[in-house]
């Protein structure tokens, strides 16, 4: 299993590439935005739910520590926590981006990421990783 978890994440991994960098950035002519959190066109309320976002993951993470037997969960169970904050980082991102700036269409690199990490998260989930 791990060689198809391996050629999974490779494929992931270019295909990625390929549509964010050749095909965004190149044929869209999409060019990548500041991802700066305390950057000035950031919303209050974007940031305020960015915050609660991140407390969620660090009670996720120390619930999975404190209260189950760490060791004995699978990989993807560990990183459940990680995963579900890139996620839904990126969507709130992406979201803000798409209603505040959508002329510029740097949301379009924001939903790739989210795709990607929820891909990759699955194939973690699939594989038995």
């Amino acid at each position: 299993m791990e060689v198809v978890m391996y050629m999974g994440l490779f494929v992931l991994v270019i295909s990625y590439f390929l549509f964010s960098d050749v095909y965004l950035k190149k044929k869209r002519g999409i060019k990548r935005g500041s991802r700066s959190i305390f950057h000035e066109d950031k919303n209050r309320y974007v940031l305020i739910l960015q915050g609660v976002i991140f407390i969620g993951f660090i009670y996720a993470c120390m619930y999975l520590i404190a209260e189950l037997d760490f060791t004995e969960l699978s990989l993807a169970i560990q990183i459940s926590p990680l995963a579900g904050l890139f996620v839904l980082q990126t969507v709130v991102t992406g979201l803000e981006e798409w209603v505040l700036h959508r002329d510029k269409e740097r949301y379009w690199y924001d939903w790739t990421e989210t795709v990607f990490v929820g891909l990759i998260f699955a194939l973690l989930l699939t594989t038995g990783g």
